[in-house]
């Protein structure tokens, strides 16, 4: 009986620790394609991007919705600039090449990741839950 209920409060309490961690995976996947993206070899970083990385890791510790919003939508905004930029390099090619394959399915894995990711980010940011502090929460919503 006593291992039963140390099982169920185990279970209830690495539920808890996922949900959080689950909520800043949009965050992380771009800190982690930001430093990716402004890594040269053999060991240069680009200040924008690591300036970029800064920020992300501040949004996962402030949470400020504004500003999560904010970068939710300059994200969303990028992304549909880098998916122009997919379609104008793949109109280059005059035949369906492994080239042109790679281009594309790889160029649209990337882009539907990064258009989950700023939309999940928004989703958040925009519909989410506050409590306030008697501990009642609050459904509110971004206007």
């Amino acid at each position: 009986m006593i291992r039963h209920e140390a099982t169920r409060l185990l279970q209830n309490k690495s539920k808890k620790n996922v949900k959080p961690t689950i909520q800043k995976l949009p965050e992380i996947y771009f800190i982690i394609l930001a430093i990716l993206a402004g890594y040269t070899p053999p060991l240069h970083f680009n200040p924008l991007f690591l300036f970029f990385a800064s920020i992300l890791i501040a949004q996962i510790i402030f949470r400020n919705k504004i500003s999560g919003l904010v970068l939710g939508m300059i994200l969303f905004a990028v992304n549909l600039y880098f998916l122009g930029a997919l379609i104008s390099e793949f109109r280059e090619f005059n035949e369906m090449t492994l080239a042109a394959k790679q281009l594309l399915f790889g160029g649209l894995g990337i882009w539907t990741l990064n258009m989950a990711a700023s939309s999940l980010m928004i989703y958040r940011n925009a519909f989410s839950e506050k409590e306030n502090d008697s501990g009642i929460k609050i459904a509110t919503e971004a206007r």
